[in-house]
């Protein structure tokens, strides 16, 4: 089930603070609440199955990583929906370069 392991730790901005993530497919199993890990099982079998991408795989397991963590989804969810009505204050992504570039025009921090 588990492939190679990130070499660096997950975190997420949650509730304004900080926390790390659980960043290998075992250790987000084991943060995963009971009724959930069987969940996590069949969709790692199911990228497994289907010989998907690593990058696929890697996503999927930060989503996963972010379930470990209790408000971290809707929080996340919310943040998208704010982007997707056309709020981007505060909001930056990487260029090609892997520079920060704001999606509002305001400066990166």
């Amino acid at each position: 089930m588990s492939r190679t392991p990130p070499t660096e730790p997950w975190s997420a901005h949650v509730r304004g603070e900080t926390v790390m993530l659980p960043s290998t497919a075992a250790d987000i199993r084991n943060a995963l609440p009971a009724e959930r890990r069987a969940q996590f099982d069949t969709a790692l079998a199911e990228l497994d199955t289907a010989g998907a991408p690593e990058d696929l795989r890697t996503a999927r397991l930060a989503w996963w990583a972010l379930e470990a963590v209790p408000g971290a989804v809707e929080e996340t969810d919310a943040e998208v929906a704010r982007l997707r009505a056309g709020d981007c204050n505060g909001a930056v992504t990487l260029d090609e370069n892997g520079e920060l570039v704001p999606l509002d025009g305001h400066e990166a921090a």
